[in-house]
């Protein structure tokens, strides 16, 4: 059986009869500077190391005396133009000045990953290097001004719009009268919004309608859009309204449906149709504390999802993959909350990842890694007994295959002389196996690995 460190109390010394070195020190935190110039209309530029970026651009710097910023990428390389309030990622590179004196630990929380100007997503540590994901704060602009606006020649009265591809998903309308306001629509998340209860009078009838800042992060970074205007539509005398289905002024409302809602079974798969009529359509929608994905058509869609540098696991039923999650016989662990920088449903790794008091390795896949690990040349162990604690990374005594080994605080498999709770063991070099009832030089070692004075040869 193995004995965690922590549950055994274990004390591991550095003395011993040959020779040891002396460790590196840990960076237990980092900083990063992000200084961004970036607007709403234009594609990512490159990334600046250091300095002060010009008009439209960013740059980044480490303010370590140990480690210093190397490299940095954007995480999503569409090239699509930058949106209002949009928080695009980019992932930093940084290196240790002096990787014999200081080292990054495998994993950070993100309280340890002070960044200014952004916001932490992840960190892991490659070879000597440690990668951090990050946010840069919101691009400041206009929401994006509605395609179009027009009459629906089907419905007196319905005033219809175009989403724009810049969609804060909010609008403000306004209707008029012969070129004066008669009613406001302070805010709306449809597309369309019957004005006919206000046609009263008769005369020539136009709106404008505008794209709207609502949420608080949007209120942050994002601006009114311009007007979108109508055409004129004409109100004789014989079609004014009787002004019955009129709203307070200024309430946020919608038109019903007498169409099925909720879930509803179209051909092979399933539709979400809201109160107003609308599908739930290219978005996430959470429904019972469930969250669910629909493609352009409306329908609800499963199995695995990408967006930009994350990857998303939807159930055969829909639901999305939280926490861990064995998919084709392979365990992966999708973050349950979004905190910590991480986003809810998003699939952990690659590389070191800390999930409650163990630490799990996955790989560039994000499926997670079992066995023996080799990294940077040093040995750690990832559990592989089924159902009990499966993956985690295990520190102390070890016994596998009728073979003993010892994993440092660090999960190191250790080689060599040790010293631990007062006796000294020996691990072979290479295979990190514990020698027993057999001599080490002119050391003997009893049967328990032990090396007893009293059994040295004279």
């Amino acid at each position: 059986m193995f004995f965690l460190a922590a549950s055994m109390g274990l004390s591991v010394h550095t003395a011993s009869p040959v020779a040891v070195f002396a460790a590196t020190k840990p960076i237990n935190t980092v900083s990063i500077k992000v200084t961004s110039k970036l607007e709403p209309g234009v594609k990512l530029p490159k990334i600046q190391i250091g300095g002060t970026p010009d008009t439209g651009g960013v740059s980044v710097s480490g303010s370590g005396s140990k480690y210093s910023v190397t490299e940095a990428e954007w995480v999503d390389k569409s090239g699509d133009e930058l949106k209002a309030a949009e928080e695009p990622q980019m992932r930093v590179t940084l290196e240790p000045e002096d990787v014999s004196e200081d080292y990054f630990p495998a994993s950070y929380k993100s309280s340890s990953v002070k960044i200014s100007g952004g916001t932490f997503v992840s960190a892991r540590r490659d070879g000597d290097n440690l990668i951090v994901t990050l946010r840069v704060k919101g691009v400041k602009g206009d929401f994006g001004q509605p395609e179009e606006a027009y009459w629906n020649e089907n419905n007196l009265g319905e005033a219809r719009w175009e989403k724009p591809d810049n969609a804060s998903g909010y609008y403000e309308v306004q209707l008029y009268r012969d070129s004066k306001q008669v009613y406001r629509v302070a805010q709306t998340s449809s597309l369309q919004y019957n004005f006919y209860p206000y046609m009263t009078k008769a005369g020539e009838y136009t709106f404008k309608v505008r794209s709207i800042p609502v949420t608080a992060e949007q209120k942050q970074y994002g601006g009114n859009s311009d007007w979108t205007e109508s055409g004129e539509l004409t109100i004789t005398d014989r079609y004014v309204s009787d002004g019955k289905g009129q709203q307070n002024e200024n309430a946020a409302v919608r038109p019903g449906t007498t169409q099925p809602t909720g879930w509803v079974k179209e051909g092979d798969g399933w539709i979400y149709r809201l109160p107003d009529g609308q599908l739930c359509r290219e978005e996430w929608y959470c429904v019972n504390d469930q969250w669910y994905y629909f493609d352009g058509t409306g329908h609800m869609q499963t199995g695995w999802r990408q967006e930009g540098a994350n990857w998303y696991y939807l159930y055969s039923n829909g639901a999305m993959a939280v926490g861990w999650s064995k998919i084709g016989g392979v365990w992966y662990y999708f973050y349950p909350l979004t905190e910590n920088g991480h986003t809810k449903g998003v699939m952990a790794g690659p590389g070191w990842q800390v999930i409650g008091p163990y630490y799990y390795y996955f790989n560039s896949d994000g499926s997670m890694y079992k066995g023996w690990l080799n990294q940077n040349g040093n040995w750690y162990y990832l559990n592989t007994v089924e159902n009990s604690l499966e993956g985690a990374m295990f520190t102390g005594w070890l016994n596998r295959d009728g073979n003993t080994y010892f994993t440092d605080a660090n999960g190191v498999m250790v080689q060599g002389w040790m010293q631990i709770d007062g006796n000294w063991y020996y691990f072979m070099p290479g295979s990190g196996v514990m020698a027993r009832d057999t001599y080490i030089n002119s050391f003997y070692l009893d049967s328990d690995g032990i090396w007893r004075q009293e059994g040295n040869r004279g």
